[in-house]
């Protein structure tokens, strides 16, 4: 048998390529560190792992958290364990390891910006806190291209991953602890509408060359909820011969920005209800609390 088909010689070629040990030949295999990283960011990883219970992440929500680096590394582990069937490989495996991990720590800071943002210059420093959020939204679905930012002490964080996981799921990584978090709608683009105050009823917010002010915005008789634009167009006072442009300046929307800060400048990421709490919430119901409808 070759060689390099036998099992001490397949491993070490396997693991010293991994770990970025060969000629430049022979460069080391992407694909398989650009794997392993997509792991470590959660990639193909059950949402169910990530959300065992439907009410820990319920509509109109969003959820920080920390990224145990132990529960990702052990996936690693997991993963490279599979090819060593015997004493040996795992021994050569263990050996190993550190490199291995080095290798994938590299690539694991720059396999998502990579794809995002080709022919950007990458630095090959390992990743330390990763933190991140789930959001469970509306706006998720509605604007697909939804942007999400991170800071630590006004300094933005180098995103991960950003992704979303369903039509209304998006999944965000970042590399360090957030104190800021900042989700917007997307810049590319014109909208146009009005705003709802907490009072009731629509109002627009005029613009110069208009006096500033509010004006009330009307609906037709005929169509619930269709705006009488030109009851609106007189009302912001507008001519005929003043056109449409005048309108739409009046109309365009900013996108809209939500923004998620901790208390005091500490940790977005404080826990804000005890396990305690949670397993009261969650205790599974007797057999006599079922409702059989």
């Amino acid at each position: 048998m070759s060689a390099r088909y036998r099992s001490e010689a397949a491993v070490e070629q396997v693991l010293t390529a991994a770990a970025g040990k060969v000629s430049a030949a022979q460069p080391p295999p992407d694909d398989v560190l650009d794997w392993l990283a997509r792991l470590r960011l959660l990639e193909g990883v059950p949402f169910t792992y990530l959300v065992t219970d439907e009410r820990l992440l319920p509509l109109e929500s969003a959820r920080f958290f920390f990224l145990d680096r132990n529960w990702t590394d052990a996936a690693v582990d997991g993963a490279l364990s599979a090819g060593a069937s015997t004493t040996r490989d795992r021994a050569h495996l263990v050996a190993r390891h550190q490199r291995i991990r080095d290798a994938v720590d590299a690539t694991e800071r720059n396999v998502w910006i990579k794809a995002a943002e080709p022919g950007l210059s990458y630095d090959a420093e390992p990743v330390g806190t990763v933190t991140g959020f789930l959001l469970r939204s509306r706006a998720v679905s509605g604007w697909p291209g939804l942007r999400a930012q991170a800071f630590h002490d006004g300094q933005p964080l180098r995103p991960l991953r950003i992704e979303r996981l369903a039509p209304a799921v998006l999944l965000a990584l970042f590399d360090g602890p957030a104190t800021r978090v900042l989700i917007e709608e997307p810049h590319q683009g014109l909208q146009f509408g009005v705003e709802a105050p907490d009072g009731g009823g629509f109002t627009v917010a005029r613009r110069p060359p208009l006096p500033v002010g509010t004006t009330t915005v009307l609906f037709r008789s005929t169509g619930a909820g269709v705006v009488d634009v030109r009851r609106l167009h007189t009302d912001l006072g507008h001519t005929d011969s003043d056109g449409s442009a005048g309108l739409a300046l009046q109309l365009v929307q900013n996108p809209f920005q939500q923004e998620f800060s901790g208390t005091e400048g500490g940790p977005l990421f404080s826990p804000s209800i005890s396990l305690e709490d949670l397993a009261e919430v969650f205790e599974e119901p007797s057999d006599d609390a079922i409702d059989p409808s």
